[in-house]
């Protein structure tokens, strides 16, 4: 008896301690918050925001050696930022979260539309997914394919807290407000292109807001970010480079155009379905036709699917009607820049639009009731 109840104990001890272990093992890992405010200023329906995570995305793309966020070609303001941030998290070069990215973007050729996108997805604090690993965005696949969310999350908030990144921010945040207030300033001037932009591919009554995320770590490039969605209302998403100058018709178009092939590409990546066969089938014909080699992915059919719709409709633009040597310049970039040998019917195919605004009160019901037919035709 006294044996049997020595034997009762020890298992009853073992279950326990089993019981301890498995405890102690199902705990979620607790995350340090990081502690940033983003730096945001709002002119009506446009909203200029300098974003923690987007920006130290950024700087992890930076130390893995990334182009373009890895280029030294800064002016000298901008350079001095670059230099600091260099400096300062040089110590990091060999951090988990900066091997995994440079490890995905060793043989990586697509959009980094991919890459950046899952910032926002991260909670401001920087400790949790607002997404669960089931219901991971097709957008993110191409570069993120594979990633553990609660592993990717762990790494990126260590990335923040080893670094120091509060206290960092805290140093530069002078420099992002100034950064931010430029961008605003460079906004407010050239209202008339999200003007245009809001009338040109909306209806009147369902006009976006525009959010743009001002950052100097983009080595002046635009990046598009997906479409979102706020109170029912579309929200027009991208990373400026904080290089514009006021008073220049070039740069107005140019941002014009930027913001435009982002809500196409938008576009075309929600309704793909729709148009994936005759886009791809198009790109392909081109790359034949000048002999281009590359592999046609659906990346590239959705790059040059939204670069020639964005050129086209962008001469509709005040700029480029008035301005004939911009207006000339972009329609030959549809046949130099973009290897497509006749822009007049692409024009005329986009003329179908402007013409029918009745029929096709915003572009997306045109893209999606008339181009997949039309394109059959070119």
């Amino acid at each position: 008896m006294k044996k049997l109840f020595h034997t009762t104990i020890a298992a009853l001890a073992s279950l326990i301690m089993l019981a301890s272990l498995f405890t102690s093992c199902s705990k979620k890992t607790k995350l340090t918050p990081v502690e940033i405010k983003p730096i945001v200023y709002q002119t009506d329906n446009i909203t200029v925001k300098v974003d923690p995570k987007l920006e130290l995305l950024m700087i992890a793309l930076r130390l893995a050696e990334v182009e373009p966020f890895s280029t030294n070609y800064y002016g000298q303001e901008y350079g001095q930022f670059v230099d600091g941030v260099d400096n300062l998290f040089a110590k990091q070069k060999d951090h988990p979260f900066v091997k995994e990215i440079k490890s995905r973007a060793k043989n990586y050729k697509e959009s980094y539309r991919s890459t950046l996108a899952i910032t926002q997805y991260i909670s401001d604090d920087m400790t949790q997914m607002t997404i669960k690993q089931k219901e991971m965005p097709e957008i993110l696949t191409s570069f993120w394919k594979g990633i553990n969310l609660k592993q990717f999350i762990a790494q990126f908030n260590d990335f923040a807290n080893s670094s120091n990144y509060a206290r960092i921010w805290l140093l530069y945040e002078p420099h992002l407000k100034r950064q931010a207030i430029a961008e605003q300033d460079y906004q407010s001037s050239n209202k008339k292109c999200t003007d245009w932009i809001s009338k040109y591919f909306f209806a009147a009554d369902s006009s976006p807001d525009y959010m743009i995320y001002s950052s100097t770590l983009t080595a002046g490039n635009y990046f598009p970010l997906p479409l979102s969605d706020q109170k029912g209302k579309t929200v027009i998403n991208q990373i400026a480079g904080a290089y514009w100058i006021k008073d220049n018709d070039w740069n107005y178009y140019n941002s014009t155009l930027n913001i435009t092939v982002s809500y196409i590409y938008a576009l075309i990546e929600k309704h793909w379905d729709l148009l994936s066969a005759e886009l791809t089938r198009l790109t392909k014909s081109i790359y034949e036709e000048n002999q281009i080699t590359y592999k046609v992915t659906d990346s590239i059919v959705k790059g040059t699917a939204a670069t020639l719709v964005s050129l086209v409709c962008s001469l509709d633009f005040d700029i480029a009607k008035e301005n004939e040597e911009i207006g000339t310049a972009f329609k030959n970039a549809i046949t130099t820049n973009n290897f497509y040998k006749d822009p007049d019917k692409l024009i005329a195919l986009i003329e179908v639009y402007t013409s029918n605004r009745n029929t096709y009160p915003d572009f997306e019901s045109f893209l999606i009731n008339y181009l997949p037919q039309a394109l059959k035709e070119l």
